[in-house]
């Protein structure tokens, strides 16, 4: 997409207004406020109510809908976040080959695969939506806040002479701003400056933040993400920067020696007793394999190829000494023979 689409699209947030044409007449969506967003949800229990009564599924039951006509299943959800995963660990791989642009393309097309892989597993568990009490008052909701935002250019409610509301609601609904275009914006001028000054002024929207539309919102919270990577000091590449792929990558790296440090302290602080500080091994006690999994990512590589051997050793032999082990074995050795050269040497 070319610069105007964004500066399009950035002038639109900064109005908070879609604009909507109706043959030839020009009417605008606006973002509702907070006035209007609070009865809205009056709107809502109201048509949940009435759904209830009426006999429509609440969200359990649509559940077990799915379940019984074969259209999704808890496995759905668990493959999703299984190659939710496999993106993320891709990411990381993107960001490390970013120089190598073959390699790159090739990371990206089997990301973007990947994706719409997850949002057919995710999409299963809501096509019954519209069935239920949450979903008809969602709708209801949604409908009534775009009937009450509609305006013409003098800013009057449209009366509905020409065209429908449910056209409207397509219309808006299909031009939601996607977030690689709100990173885009928020990365590059005219917003840039615009962001920089007025956040020195408290004053970004000229009004507080709780009268900020949610594109605003979401602008200013990317806006400030990217604040964090410039001033970072590891801070990426200009160009990684610029890749959303590559720099999703460099978060997850950073976010990860975040997490490996922050539990290598709480290791630390476990082992601040003067009895154990000194010890080789230490054997520490989790409350699930997510924890243990975690501990074990603090070893290094030697120490993890300890570990998984050892396993391996357990596991052939069913029960097993620690003595038994073949690294202890091997340690009590090495001490022994050191031992005797001490005394050699001392014996002479």
């Amino acid at each position: 997409m070319d610069d105007i689409f964004y500066e399009k699209t950035l002038y639109r947030i900064l109005r908070g207004r879609l604009r909507y044409k109706v043959d030839d007449l020009v009417l605008y969506i606006y973002e509702p406020d907070e006035e209007l967003i609070e009865e809205s949800y009056e709107i809502y229990d109201e048509a949940y109510k009435k759904a209830y009564f009426s006999g429509s599924y609440i969200k359990e039951e649509v559940l077990e809908l799915l379940m019984q006509y074969e259209l999704w299943s808890p496995f759905d959800d668990r493959e999703a976040d299984k190659i939710e995963k496999q993106i993320e660990e891709l990411k990381v791989t993107a960001f490390r080959s970013f120089f190598n642009t073959k390699q790159l393309r090739g990371i990206k097309a089997n990301i973007r695969f990947l994706e719409k892989k997850v949002v057919e597993y995710r999409s299963k568990k809501v096509c019954l939506d519209h069935l239920s009490c949450e979903g008809v008052a969602s709708f209801t909701r949604a409908m009534w806040i775009i009937y009450n935002t509609i305006k013409t250019r003098e800013g009057d409610r449209y009366n509905w002479i020409k065209g429908n509301l449910s056209d409207a609601m397509s219309y808006y609904n299909s031009n939601q701003i996607d977030a690689s275009t709100f990173r885009r914006i928020a990365r590059t001028d005219p917003w840039r400056s615009m962001w920089s000054i007025g956040k020195k002024q408290s004053n970004v929207f000229g009004k507080p933040s709780s009268e900020c539309t949610r594109d605003q919102m979401a602008l200013c919270s990317y806006s400030t993400m990217y604040d964090s990577v410039y001033e970072s000091a590891d801070s990426p590449h200009d160009k990684i920067i610029e890749d959303d792929v590559c720099l999703d990558g460099w978060f997850i790296v950073q976010r990860r020696e975040h997490e490996k440090n922050k539990k290598q302290r709480e290791i630390d602080d476990l082992i601040t007793n003067p009895k154990i500080s000194n010890a080789q091994e230490i054997f520490v006690v989790t409350p699930d394999q997510e924890s243990a999994n975690k501990l074990y990512e603090l070893n290094d590589p030697i120490s993890r190829g300890t570990i998984k051997s050892r396993q391996q050793q357990i596991q052939d032999a069913g029960d097993l000494k620690f003595t038994e082990l073949t690294d202890v074995k091997q340690d009590i050795a090495i001490q022994q023979h050191q031992s005797f050269a001490q005394k050699f040497k001392g014996g002479r």
